[in-house]
């Protein structure tokens, strides 16, 4: 796979604010619409503990993991960690691949 490119993933009516998996081109992805209708593509795979990310929910336009409920937005980057307390100090390297 080649980042940066366009591949059809999916039709845009199949895509809500519900997480959707997707495996294409040997990997996991999930998607996923936004409050604002935008639809974000990540990699499947929680940073924190290699979670499914489309087994979580999506919350305040972030993909919510199912275990530890790290939130991921649509670039990727964490947004939450809730075991850090309310004004956490986010490391750079807690994200995941976007496309």
């Amino acid at each position: 796979m080649l980042i940066n490119f366009w591949y059809p993933a999916d039709q845009t009516k199949n895509i809500g604010n519900e997480p959707v998996k997707l495996s294409m081109l040997d990997q996991d992805f999930v998607l996923w619409r936004d409050s604002a209708g935008q639809v974000h593509c990540l990699s499947n795979t929680c940073s924190h503990r290699g979670g499914s990310l489309a087994g979580g929910k999506v919350k305040d336009d972030c993909i919510q993991c199912p275990y530890h409920g790290w939130r991921f937005d649509g670039a990727g980057n964490c947004q939450a960690i809730p075991s850090l307390g309310p004004s956490p100090k986010i490391p750079a390297r807690a994200r995941v691949d976007a496309y």
